[in-house]
């Protein structure tokens, strides 16, 4: 009996590739939720990325991590909000780690 059980495991080396459509997909939702949302008179299209990109950088959804650095608009909102967080926290001196000499 114990020569009749068997098994079978798929396992996949690096990134599991994308369809296309994939990313159509994911383009249209991404961007008919955000034009949506920000229909709302005290969100802006920008103020809507930035929250759901926060999110899914804490989450590490990495499909959608890869269609926003492969959009313009959507990493330059990215690099923005990180260059000014980067500039603020270096203002109130909020890096511990490093020991800043000029």
């Amino acid at each position: 009996m114990a020569d009749d059980i068997k098994f079978e495991y798929k396992f996949h080396f690096g990134k599991k590739k994308r369809r296309f459509m994939d990313w159509v997909k994911l383009g249209v939702v991404l961007n008919l939720g955000i034009d949506t949302l920000s229909l709302l008179p005290w969100w802006s299209r920008k103020q809507v990325f930035n929250f759901i990109d926060s999110i899914q950088l804490k989450s590490n959804y990495d499909f959608l991590n890869e269609y926003i650095i492969e959009d313009r608009e959507f990493l330059s909102y990215r690099l923005e909000r990180e260059i000014n967080k980067a500039l603020k926290d270096f203002k109130e001196g909020k890096d511990a780690n490093h020991k800043w000499h000029f």
